[in-house]
């Protein structure tokens, strides 16, 4: 009897220690050695209005614990802020004509079931720009400022980790949260746990601008040429006998467009 009692406390003393043999003890879990380190490459081009285009990133788990494989991801990402060298505005209900993921919305979310350690999942995301969404002008540049939230959790473990960046914080939290007064943090860390949020990640953006027109170039390079030729033409006849050859093709030039102006003086007074 006393053999099976002490079996079954052993049994039961496993049991209970399971689920902290399976927890991942990860001190710091949104500290900038594992945070700077979660998204990398990001893509960010510059497009023209009726675009569409691929905005694109590196998620990867950086942890260097055994036990601290990521499971439950999820990402949030949102287009927020619109911004040129004249103006900065939310980009919120009131915004017209924004840009949009696939969902046809300025927020969409990506669910990844698990993230090893050391593995990357390249994040591939579709985003249209109408041709009427605001894009700056010919030499301002417009620049979409992007958001991201992650949460995700420690496998065997419930309580889970959140990251997000600058755009998801309000201005008040942002500005209680972060210092640049010689002397103090520059991130109030308990401030922001007291927010729930475990770390910082990076914003990121893309650009919106309208092509310069090509023919203003090709006006200039035709002037350039026209002009390169009046002054070769006026130094050659200039300096008779000194470069014969383009001499008499010049003259041999000109005699034809005098008689090409008087056929068309001809034609004229018929």
């Amino acid at each position: 009897m006393r053999a099976i009692c002490g079996a079954l406390s052993i049994i039961m003393a496993l049991i209970i220690a399971l689920p902290s043999m399976a927890s991942a003890d990860i001190d710091k879990p949104g500290g900038p050695r594992y945070a700077n380190n979660i998204f990398t490459d990001f893509s960010t081009p510059t497009v023209a209005p009726g675009d569409t285009f691929v905005f694109s990133f590196n998620l990867t788990n950086p942890y260097d614990d055994a036990m601290a494989v990521m499971t439950n991801v999820s990402l949030t990402v949102g287009i927020y802020r619109y911004a040129t060298q004249e103006e900065v505005i939310d980009v919120d209900q009131d915004f017209e004509s924004p840009p949009c993921f696939e969902n046809g919305d300025v927020e969409t979310s990506v669910i990844i079931d698990e993230l090893d350690i050391g593995e990357t999942e390249r994040i591939e995301l579709g985003i249209a720009v109408g041709k009427s969404t605001p894009h700056g002008s010919y030499f301002s540049q417009a620049t979409y400022f992007i958001r991201l939230k992650l949460s995700f959790l420690f496998e065997g473990n419930s309580t889970p980790v959140i990251l997000q960046s600058r755009g998801y914080f309000s201005q008040e939290e942002w500005d209680d949260l972060v210092s640049f007064d010689p002397g103090e943090s520059i991130i109030d860390m308990a401030y922001m746990e007291s927010l729930g949020i475990d770390g910082l990640i990076p914003d990121s953006s893309f650009g919106v601008k309208i092509p310069i027109p090509k023919w203003p170039l090709g006006l200039l390079i035709g002037a350039s040429c026209a002009l390169g030729f009046g002054a070769l033409y006026y130094f050659v006849l200039d300096n008779p006998g000194k470069y014969p050859s383009l001499e008499k093709r010049f003259y041999k030039l000109r005699g034809k467009a005098r008689e090409l102006w008087g056929k068309l003086k001809h034609i004229r007074r018929k």
